[in-house]
């Protein structure tokens, strides 16, 4: 009787966290397009984060219900909801919609890409991931190619504000916490769908009373759907995908590589942003994204991470 080969699963159970990994880059990489297309047309930020919730939230509850898979929301659920997603995509989402009604997408995503090492950096203080010399060059690196985008004569587009160039670093800043929340405080056997289905849920009723006391709803049935309301909706799959990814990737790798998402974001935001919106970074532009993913680069070769 044949043995199951168990070296050739070994190497395929190895593989999928970097398959989830460019899957969930990649198709995040195309949000800061969309969602520009979007924020630019008439759709108010925290109006937008509420349908995107609204339309992940349908789309994860009908595969729910096809799999059998039913999302929780007692306490210890929801608090990981709010805690681990809401905070990203109702909050850090506001912000960088907000920004990207001012800043081009690809420059987005550069910034967006500085989350891995910030997610280390926390890891290590708090004693979460061991203090690495290659890792703590690669932030320094990272960190290199950030200022360059603020130093004057970088080639930024005309027009563009210091000041939103500066709030920018806020999400990535919550993508860290996110990540490190992710990882640590996963409900015991719970599924990465159910995660998703639920934290979108509760992300569209905090999102709901926020969009109408900010003037910033978007009454859909009112105004003709056109571009501005298809980009909304695609971000709303894509989302799920990602989500349902980054849950499961975190799971079997741990914060600081599944931070590492964002390391094929930045390229592929970049490249979104030119596909889609006719974007052509400078060449300082450029040296500031090489920097970038060359940090994190070596953030992710400087030692394994620690796990859960």
């Amino acid at each position: 009787m044949n043995r199951p080969d168990t070296g050739a699963n070994n190497h395929l159970g190895a593989l999928i966290p970097f398959l989830i990994l460019f899957a969930v880059g990649g198709a995040w990489g195309a949000v800061p397009s969309i969602a520009r297309l979007a924020v630019t047309r008439g759709i108010e930020p925290m109006g937008y984060v509420f349908w995107v919730a609204v339309g992940a939230t349908g789309l994860c509850w009908t595969i729910c219900l096809f799999k059998g898979i039913r999302p929780r929301f007692s306490g210890p659920y929801v608090r990981y909801y709010l805690l681990s997603g809401c905070t990203r995509f109702v909050f850090a989402g506001f912000v960088m919609y907000s920004v990207l009604q001012n800043i081009p997408a690809g420059i987005v995503a550069i910034i967006l890409g500085t989350s891995p090492l910030m997610t280390f950096v926390a890891s290590v203080t708090l004693k979460f991931e061991k203090f690495s010399l290659i890792r703590s060059i690669g932030i320094a690196i990272g960190l290199v190619g950030i200022v360059l985008m603020f130093a004057p004569g970088a080639g930024l587009p005309a027009g563009v504000s210091m000041g939103w160039l500066a709030l920018a670093l806020l999400p990535p800043l919550i993508y860290a916490y996110s990540n490190i929340v992710i990882d640590r405080a996963r409900p015991v056997d719970a599924d990465s769908l159910g995660l998703t289905a639920g934290m979108f849920t509760i992300a569209a009723a905090i999102a709901l009373p926020l969009a109408l006391v900010t003037g910033q709803f978007h009454p859909i049935w009112a105004v003709k759907f056109g571009l501005p309301e298809a980009a909304m909706f695609g971000h709303a799959a894509i989302l799920s995908f990602c989500f349902v990814g980054l849950y499961e990737l975190i799971r079997r790798a741990g914060a600081t590589f599944g931070g590492q998402a964002t390391y094929v974001t930045t390229l592929t935001g970049v490249l979104y942003g030119m596909l889609l919106l006719g974007e052509r970074p400078g060449i300082w532009v450029w040296a500031a994204a090489a920097l970038v993913l060359a940090g994190v680069g070596l953030v992710n070769s400087g030692g394994k991470s620690s796990g859960r």
